[in-house]
């Protein structure tokens, strides 16, 4: 494992930035932030000055946690932690008014990428032609055509790559992927998704809830946090489907509420269920996925928690899921499926903010694959862009899309209009 930092900036000082503050403060040990590039300069000050006063906190706490530690091993570790932080609270960060300029930085490595969801393409092809690492914020890309370009950057060369959606990583998730993948399901028959979500008329503010600034809407720039893990778990890709699509209840230019019927590569169907119109309630989960198969079935419910202090965008945020397996008539199947459980173990039952951008970084200091190719987040761009076309025109898509459809790119959106929440 390298024993330098690796060396990092943010481009886009925006408002998740505050998040990815605290984040990076926690892992002093791994990673230094050294620049912030941002078109307001005020932004990209006021970044600075958190970031300084992140690691300066940092370091203050693990000296006050070092003393306490319950072995040498871990007294050793939280003084490094505390060395490294502080020297970054001392180091200037520089800043920038650009991407282009902050990639002409010889000391960055690796950037967090943390712009709006419509600007992911040119700053993450830029990073990977200068030899740069990448971490985005999801989604990944707007369009088919610009997660395929992104994609193509990032093989040639070289460069590891991470679709942020912490969603994938707890414990429930892996095994849920554990489980289909060993074939102990038997023969899947569907596979079903569901976001459960909750969007009042006052979030669509400022870009929320436009094509130009969000670039979709239940399915996409929120559905992320199950569809994509959903994709993965299942491992088998989409072929087609036919979907509902629209702003129901809701003043918004994309969709609030998008359902699917999808057929898979693996003969399998199944349905895409994603909401911003669910009503909390106890009985329904934030995320559920349900897949069943010949021998057994698997239902996983998950869950976002804030951190202890309950404050929205800290670096203990974490995501949960909880996977049960059952079978009617097959009992051994079900005695195989339990005991994937153990193999799982040493994957945190919390998958939190910080333990996301962990795995990222230690991709690149063990020069290792992630977890999750970039296939993943590239496929649920393209689902989701067939559920688009298929709202839009009323009639089955199939997939891959052709590069020559409108909606390959982003120029296709559904023409319902904004509409008014019915009183």
């Amino acid at each position: 494992m390298a024993t330098e930092r690796i060396k990092v900036g943010f481009i886009g000082c925006g408002g998740i930035s505050r998040m990815y503050a605290d984040i990076y403060a926690g892992l002093a040990d791994i990673a230094q932030v050294v620049a912030v590039a941002d078109l307001v300069d005020d932004l990209a000050e006021n970044r600075r000055q958190v970031l300084t006063d992140a690691y300066a906190s940092e370091a203050y706490r693990a000296r006050a946690r070092a003393p306490f530690g319950r072995s040498d091993e871990v007294r050793a570790a939280e003084q490094k932690v505390a060395e490294a932080a502080e020297a970054a609270a001392k180091t200037t960060i520089r800043k920038y008014r650009s991407h282009e300029e902050l990639l002409q930085d010889d000391e960055v490595q690796a950037i967090i990428l943390l712009t709006t969801p419509t600007v992911r393409l040119e700053p993450t092809i830029a990073a990977a032609e200068s030899g740069c690492h990448i971490f985005t914020q999801g989604p990944m890309a707007r369009s088919v055509e610009e997660a395929d370009a992104m994609a193509t950057a990032v093989q040639k060369a070289g460069v590891k790559f991470h679709s942020q959606c912490g969603a994938r990583y707890p414990r429930g998730m892996v095994l849920a992927r554990r489980a289909v993948e060993s074939g102990k399901l038997g023969q899947i028959g569907s596979a079903r998704v569901e976001l459960n979500w909750y969007r009042p008329q006052t979030y669509y503010r400022g870009w929320h809830g436009t094509w130009d600034g969000e670039g979709g809407g239940a399915a996409f720039h929120h559905g992320r946090y199950i569809l994509d893990p959903f994709l993965w778990v299942v491992n088998s890709p989409v072929v087609e489907l036919f979907a509902y699509a629209g702003p129901m209840l809701r003043q918004v230019e994309h969709e609030s509420l998008s359902q699917a019927v999808v057929r898979f590569a693996n003969g399998a169907t199944g349905s895409i269920h994603a909401s911003l119109l669910n009503h909390r309630q106890p009985l329904t989960p934030e995320g559920r996925i349900e897949i069943l198969g010949y021998d057994a079935a698997l239902l996983v419910g998950e869950e976002y928690y804030l951190n202890d202090n309950g404050v929205l965008g800290g670096r203990g945020n974490y995501w949960q899921a909880d996977t049960a397996f059952g079978s009617s008539d097959n009992p051994a199947a079900l005695k195989a499926l339990e005991s994937l459980r153990a193999e799982v173990e040493s994957i945190p039952e919390r998958a939190s903010e910080e333990y996301q951008s962990r795995l990222f970084l230690e991709t690149i200091a063990n020069d290792t694959e992630p977890l999750v190719p970039i296939d993943v987040p590239r496929h649920h761009v393209e689902v989701v862009r067939a559920i688009y076309k298929s709202a839009a025109e009323g009639q089955p898509v199939t997939l891959p899309l052709d590069k020559n459809d409108p909606f390959y790119s982003s120029s296709g959106r559904l023409t319902h209009g904004v509409k008014r929440a019915e009183r």
